[in-house]
């Protein structure tokens, strides 16, 4: 048995068991033998396993939480009887549901999305919504008109995000800026967020960004590196055109190509995301497309298997493409392979089964 604490984080070993919680008393991972549990900050538990070499992750149902969180801090209460500062630790599923409701009441509902490297940063929202929010495979923000966020409101958000993770803060790994585009808002306006977070919190900042609609904007890229942005994540989706009208992304690749490198040439780094289960001809394309720029230490590039969202499956029917789980992981080993071999950054896979906050 063994137990550390510190950075806002507690970390336990029993035997194969490994946990961790952060130090307002959230769980966060439970591995077993076989398998690894993630409690997502809303209160959603993710099974993690590996089926035939592949990772798998399924939701759990309400019963399936309860079970592993009573299983969790019995562990912890387990652990606390040779390290008893630890005790105070020891809570239970209702605490865990109060806990996600709380949060979500901060944000004013789930957060819809982030990137896999993010699930431990700050998400703040300094914008709701997403400005083109048209794509034919996301639903993820049709409920919400975008709009961005007055500074009163993002620092009443932070007042309440501060006293939510009072003593777990020093764990978070940068701040997430929410939501979909929050570098597409006026300009001045995101100067004046940025450096209120930075005194705040002074951590790196990250966010997501589109290809078509975010080059309109006169954007300082150079004054947002200035300010501390690390990184920038954007969804090209594809390198064939085909598919991007079929996605009803209104982007072209020569003028993505040039807006990819700008951010760069200021020195942030970027988050390329495509698809994957369109066909050769898409995967031939965006792998072209990939391996035409120059990547430095710090960017990354992320393969999503399609998956359904509403209508999108009659998308893909009048498209002549099969909606099948098992081309869209063959073509992510296609994709992932040529450019593992071509570029010096990692690729890796951005399940959507994972990518909740």
């Amino acid at each position: 048995m063994f137990a550390e604490e510190g950075n806002g984080l507690v970390k336990i070993e029993i035997g194969e068991r490994r946990l961790s919680l952060n130090m307002d008393s959230d769980m966060v991972y439970y591995s077993l033998s076989d398998r690894t549990y993630r409690r997502t900050r809303m209160n959603d538990i993710i099974e993690l396993r590996y089926i035939g070499g592949r990772r798998s992750a399924r939701l759990l149902e309400e019963e399936e939480k309860a079970g592993i969180a009573s299983a969790f801090y019995r562990d912890v209460e387990a652990t606390s009887m040779q390290y008893p500062s630890l005790k105070r630790y020891v809570k239970d599923y209702s605490f865990l549901e109060t806990r996600g409701k709380m949060l979500r009441e901060i944000y004013g509902g789930k957060i819809p999305i982030v990137p896999p490297d993010r699930y431990f940063s700050l998400y703040i929202k300094i914008s709701e919504g997403c400005p083109w929010n048209k794509c034919s495979f996301c639903n993820l923000y049709k409920d919400r008109k975008y709009m961005p966020l007055k500074i009163e409101k993002i620092k009443e958000e932070v007042d309440a995000l501060k006293s939510f993770f009072r003593n777990s803060m020093p764990a978070m790994n940068g701040i997430f800026l929410g939501d979909a585009n929050a570098v597409s808002m006026n300009f001045s306006e995101l100067d004046e967020v940025l450096l209120y977070l930075g005194k705040e919190f002074r951590m790196p900042f990250y966010a997501f960004s589109d290809a078509f609609t975010t080059p309109l904007k006169n954007t300082d890229f150079e004054r947002l590196h200035k300010l501390g942005m690390k990184r920038i994540y954007i969804g090209i989706e594809s390198g064939n055109p085909d598919i991007l009208r079929m996605l009803n992304k209104k982007m072209e690749l020569d003028i993505a190509r040039e807006f990819i490198e700008k951010i760069k040439e200021a020195g942030i780094n970027v988050g390329l995301i495509v698809m994957s289960g369109f066909g050769e001809e898409h995967v031939e394309s965006t792998v072209d497309f990939l391996g035409s720029m120059e990547y430095s230490k710090g960017d990354m590039v992320y393969i999503s298997p399609v998956k359904e969202y509403g209508n999108f499956h009659e998308v893909l029917l009048a498209n002549g493409i099969k909606d099948n789980r098992e081309i869209a992981v063959k073509e992510y080993e296609n994709i992932r392979n040529s450019l593992r071999s071509r570029l010096k950054i990692p690729v890796v896979v951005y399940s959507l089964d994972e990518a909740m906050y």
